[in-house]
């Protein structure tokens, strides 16, 4: 049976790593504040932000939902956006995604200031993230990926993986973070003729399609590493897109859902907020 790969043994090695900065900061008078940006009341978002709202009440980090509704004027969107740029109460801002399709997506993420962008929706930190540069904020998925495999000790280094899903959420900004560690990488998607002919050949296999249930004993080989990130909500459960029961006898280890890799996500997210306070409070580098 495969190893388990569970978030809750990654999450401490990342609180241990930002304790000292978070507790400076509070000896300062500033806690990190986190401003939730949300259209609508559509279930998975209810479900993320309870999830982020209970993680970030573990952490004493503070909080705030922005909320309007889904038919929302665009520039009404975007006067928010900024005016939570200009609040030095705010240290980060998380747009929930996606938007409405009558929206233009550039114009609205780019209302969101860069220093304060904590989930990569901004051109200046998806840049940064596939130049490598490390004051960037990734995507909170593809980082969490990244923060398993090391913690885990599982070299990436001539490896091959194989992602299922080229989104930019997930495969697109994850494959470069790859990529920069000098993986040999293949990024699949629904007009990828056979996938399996991709994904027995890896040495991790990583799925991010959404499709619950998608990988199954046709997918993978033995020695593999597996991991989870296709997290989808159904029937009011959360999803994930490898079929445990048939994958988990055959590969050496397995990421868990729920358990796993979105539970890495938030405590990302938590991450990058506290680094978003430090740099607006001690390094002053608001031009971003």
């Amino acid at each position: 049976m495969a190893k388990l790969l569970q978030a809750k043994e990654v999450n401490r090695g990342i609180e241990a790593d930002w304790q000292a900065d978070l507790e400076d900061l509070k000896g300062r008078g500033v806690t990190p504040k986190l401003a939730m940006v949300r259209l609508g009341e559509k279930g998975p978002d209810l479900s993320y932000e309870k999830g982020i709202r209970k993680k970030m009440d573990g952490y004493g980090l503070a909080y705030e939902s922005v909320v309007f509704p889904e038919d929302v004027e665009e520039e009404r969107l975007i006067q928010s956006l900024e005016a939570l740029g200009r609040d030095p109460d705010i240290h980060g801002i998380l747009l929930f995604q996606p938007l409405p399709e009558r929206m233009d997506e550039r114009r609205v993420k780019e209302a969101i200031k860069p220093i304060k962008d904590v989930d990569c929706a901004t051109a200046y930190n998806l840049g940064a993230t596939m130049a490598g540069w490390p004051e960037a904020y990734a995507y909170c998925a593809p980082a969490a990926v990244m923060e398993l495999l090391d913690y885990y000790g599982i070299p990436v280094k001539g490896k091959n993986i194989c992602i299922i899903g080229s989104g930019l959420v997930v495969g697109k900004p994850l494959a470069m973070l790859l990529v920069n560690a000098l993986a040999t990488v293949s990024l699949t998607n629904v007009f990828t003729e056979d996938v399996t002919l991709f994904s027995k050949k890896a040495d991790i296999l990583i799925s991010a399609a959404g499709v619950p249930g998608l990988v199954d004993e046709t997918y993978v080989r033995e020695g593999q590493v597996v991991i989870d990130v296709g997290t989808t909500y159904k029937e009011g459960k959360l999803r994930g897109d490898v079929n445990r029961e048939k994958v988990e006898p055959i590969v050496a280890a397995l990421t868990p859902t729920p358990g796993g890799i979105s539970g890495i996500t938030t405590t990302i997210l938590a991450l990058h907020l506290i680094q978003a306070a430090k740099e607006l409070t001690f390094e002053e580098r608001g031009q971003r």
